[in-house]
C-alpha cells in the first residue's frame, strides 16, 4: 500500500454556518459563496425542533421530548466547537425556525447573519465575499454543481431549465468520497470535506436496504448460504461498479450504515461515516483532533473470556512502549460498572475492548396501557437488563440499567409504513413510555436471544453502551471494539457522542483471527493512520472464514500518536482528572434540581475515588503544587 500524504485542509472561521437539516439546496448555495480552497468549511446541521426553549417537566416523558433533548445537545457541542476554533467573523443562521434559535445561548456574542430564503445569500453575502462567476444547476444537481463552481472559485446558482451535471472523476488524486444520496444538509458537508482535501467526489443513489436486511443477509451467509453474499453485493455494487478502485490510495464512503469495504474486499484502504451519526462534529472533531495537544492515555478492557488466547497483554505493553499511560480493566475490573463510567468520564484518546459481544437475552413483554384521551394500545417489546454494583456503594441502590426495544404498536410492527399512515398524535407515544417504565405489575417472558441488543459481556453482566457522553468531552476517542457483531448497534453510540474512529467486525469473529489481528493492528499503530494499521493487518484475515470482516468508522487520516513519556502522560491524566472534579464540584453550587444535583455529586465521588485510589501520590503531589 502506498502511503497517504496527509495534507489537512485548516478550519476558515471567518464563516461558521448552522443550517436546518432539512434545506440542503440553501446550504449549498451558502458553501459556494463561503468556500476557500485548502480550507474546511464550518457547517452544521441542526434537526428541526418542535417547541421553544423553556420550562418542562423532568420526571415526566412528554412529547418533545427527542427534539427538546437534540436542541440542547446542539447547543452545548456548538459551543464547545465555537471554543475551540477561537469563535467566528460571521455566524450564519440559514433557514432556522425561532424554536430552533431559542435554544442557542451563544448568540449575542456574535455578528449573526440570518438568512432565510436563496435570495437572502446573495444580500447578506456578496458583499463579503470577492466572487462574481457563477455555475449554474437545477434543484436535482446541487451536489455536483456545488462541487464545480467551488472548484472554479464561483458561485452556485438555482436554474431548473439546466441540464443534470455529469461530475468525472479526475486523474491523479489520492481519494474518493462517494456519498449516499439523502434529502439532508449531512450530503452538502460531505460535498464541503471532498473539496477540503483535494478529492474526487462520487454521488450514489442510496440502497434500497435497511440495516436490519444487512444484518440478515450476512447472517444467511455466515450459515453457508453464498447465495444471500451475492444479493447483499449486488445491492451495494450496483452504483459503483465502473469506479476503478485501483486508482487511489484510500476511499471514504458517507452511507446510511453499508459496510461498503465487505462488498469490495478492502481492495484498497477504506473507510465510512454514518450520514446518521453527526457527520459534520465527526469531522470536525477529526480535523481538530490531529492538530491539538494529545494526552497519550488508553483503556484496555478485558474480562478475560478468552484466558490466553487474547491479544490483551500484548496491546497493553505496545500502548505502554508508546508512552501512553494505560487504564487497565482486566478480569473483575471489567465490570459494568467500571467499562461505563470509564467511557464517559475518565480522560482517554484510545479504548480497545476484548470480550464477547453480539446480542444477549433478556425478556419479551405485552402491555396494554391508556393514552390522555383515554384510548387503549397495546405495546409488545422486548427488553434488555443490566446491573452495575460496585465496590464504593455503600448504601446506594445497585444501578438498573434497561434497553426497550419496541416491536408492535397496536399490531403494527413498529417503525412501518402502516404504522406511520396512523398519525398518532405524539402525546400517544410518550404517555406509551412513561407507561412502560413504571416497573410494578409487569409480567415477563425469557428470551433467549434480543435481537439488536448490541451487548459487550463484562465479567458481572452485559454493558448495552447506551450514553450520550464519552471522554467527559475532554477528547475525541479512537475505539477498536475487537468483539463480535461490533460494526453496528454499540458503535452508534460512541459516534454520536464524539468518538472519532471506531474498528468493529461484521460477524462473529474467530479468537485466534481476532487475537492476530489485533496484536498485528498495534504493532503498527504508532507508524503511521489508523487506516494504513488496520489495512496491513487485513493480511491475518486473508484465507479465512474472517476475511474483511473489519469496518473503519473513521477518516483517512486519523492517528494516534506517541506520548514524550510514561511518566508526562500520567501526569496530564491525573490533572485532567483533577479538573473534572474541580468543575463537577463547582457546578453543585449552580444545580437548579435535585436529581441534577444527585448526579453531580456522584461524578464529584467518581473523580475523588479515581483520584485517591488508583492515583494516591500523584494526586496529593498535584494538589500541593497548585496551592
Amino acid at each position: 500500500m502506498n502511503v497517504m500524504e496527509l495534507n489537512l485542509p485548516e478550519f476558515d472561521n471567518e464563516f461558521f454556518c448552522i443550517v436546518n437539516r432539512d434545506n440542503p439546496i440553501l446550504a449549498a448555495i451558502i458553501s459556494s459563496y463561503i468556500f476557500k480552497s485548502g480550507k474546511y468549511t464550518l457547517m452544521f446541521e441542526y434537526s428541526n425542533v418542535e417547541i421553544e426553549n423553556g420550562d418542562y417537566n423532568e420526571n415526566k416523558i412528554d412529547e418533545y421530548i427527542i427534539t427538546r433533548t437534540r436542541a440542547q445537545r446542539f447547543n452545548f457541542r456548538i459551543n464547545r466547537v465555537l471554543k475551540n476554533v477561537g469563535g467566528c467573523d460571521y455566524l450564519i443562521l440559514a433557514g432556522l425556525s425561532e424554536h430552533q434559535k431559542s435554544y442557542l445561548n451563544f448568540l449575542n456574542d456574535f455578528n449573526v447573519i440570518e438568512i432565510d430564503t436563496l435570495e437572502d445569500v446573495e444580500t447578506f453575502l456578496q458583499p463579503i465575499v470577492n466572487k462574481n462567476e457563477y455555475v449554474a444547476c437545477n434543484e436535482n444537481d446541487i451536489y455536483n454543481g456545488l462541487y464545480i463552481a467551488a472548484q472554479e472559485n464561483s458561485l452556485l446558482k438555482i436554474d431548473n431549465s439546466v441540464e443534470s451535471i455529469d461530475l468525472d472523476l479526475e486523474k491523479n488524486r489520492e481519494g474518493l468520497i462517494i456519498v449516499e444520496k439523502i434529502n439532508a444538509v449531512s450530503n452538502i458537508i460531505a460535498v464541503n470535506y471532498s473539496l477540503s482535501i483535494n478529492a474526487n467526489l462520487k454521488m450514489i443513489e442510496r440502497p434500497k436496504i435497511s440495516h436490519k436486511e444487512i444484518k440478515s443477509y450476512i447472517e444467511k451467509w455466515k450459515d453457508g448460504d453464498i447465495n444471500s453474499y451475492n444479493d447483499l453485493s449486488a445491492l451495494l455494487y450496483n452504483e459503483i461498479q465502473d469506479i476503478n478502485f485501483n486508482e487511489y490510495k484510500f476511499s471514504t464512503f458517507f452511507t446510511k450504515g453499508a459496510p461498503y469495504s465487505l462488498i469490495l474486499k478492502n481492495v484498497i484502504p477504506i473507510t465510512h461515516v454514518n450520514l446518521l451519526l453527526n457527520p459534520d462534529f465527526f469531522i470536525f472533531n477529526n480535523l481538530y483532533f490531529e492538530h491539538k495537544e494529545k494526552i497519550h492515555s488508553s483503556i484496555v478492557f478485558s474480562p478475560l473470556e478468552f484466558g490466553k488466547d487474547e491479544e490483551i497483554d500484548f496491546v497493553i505493553d505496545k500502548l505502554k512502549s508508546g508512552n501512553h499511560f494505560v487504564k487497565e480493566l482486566i478480569g473483575r475490573e471489567a465490570s459494568v460498572y467500571n467499562i461505563s463510567n470509564h467511557v464517559k468520564e475518565f480522560p482517554y484518546e484510545l479504548l480497545h475492548i476484548c470480550s464477547h459481544g453480539g446480542e444477549v437475552n433478556g425478556f419479551s413483554l405485552v402491555e396494554e396501557y391508556k393514552d390522555a384521551d383515554g384510548d387503549t394500545h397495546i405495546v409488545e417489546y422486548d427488553e434488555v437488563v443490566s446491573f452495575a454494583p460496585h465496590k464504593n456503594q455503600d448504601r446506594e441502590l445497585i444501578p438498573v440499567m434497561s434497553k426497550l426495544i419496541i416491536r408492535k404498536f397496536d399490531g403494527m410492527n413498529w417503525g412501518s409504513n402502516e404504522l406511520k399512515s396512523k398519525n398518532y398524535p405524539h402525546y400517544v407515544f410518550s404517555d406509551m413510555m412513561n407507561e412502560l417504565f413504571k416497573n410494578e405489575g409487569k409480567s415477563r417472558k425469557r428470551k433467549s436471544i434480543i435481537p439488536d441488543s448490541h451487548a459487550i459481556k463484562c465479567s458481572d453482566f452485559n454493558y448495552q453502551a447506551e450514553f450520550d457522553k464519552i471522554a467527559n468531552f475532554q477528547t475525541f476517542p479512537f475505539i477498536f471494539n475487537n468483539t463480535c457483531w461490533s460494526w453496528s448497534g454499540v458503535s452508534d453510540s460512541f459516534l454520536a457522542s464524539g468518538a472519532r474512529a471506531y474498528i468493529g467486525t461484521l460477524w462473529s469473529i474467530n479468537n485466534d483471527i481476532a487475537k492476530r489481528t489485533g496484536e498485528s493492528f498495534y504493532e503498527k499503530l504508532f507508524n503511521g493512520t489508523i487506516l494504513e494499521a488496520l489495512q496491513k493487518s487485513l493480511i491475518c484475515t486473508d484465507g479465512t472464514n474472517d476475511e474483511n470482516i473489519y469496518v473503519f468508522w473513521g477518516l483517512h487520516f486519523s492517528s494516534v500518536s506517541t506520548g514524550v513519556s510514561l511518566k508526562k502522560s500520567k501526569e496530564t491524566v491525573v490533572d485532567m482528572i483533577l479538573h473534572a472534579f474541580y468543575h463537577f464540584r463547582a457546578q453543585l453550587k449552580t444545580a437548579k434540581t435535585e436529581s441534577a444535583k444527585k448526579e453531580i455529586v456522584r461524578l464529584v465521588n467518581w473523580n475523588y475515588n479515581q483520584l485517591f485510589d488508583y492515583f494516591p501520590i500523584d494526586a496529593i503531589k498535584l494538589l500541593l503544587k497548585r496551592r
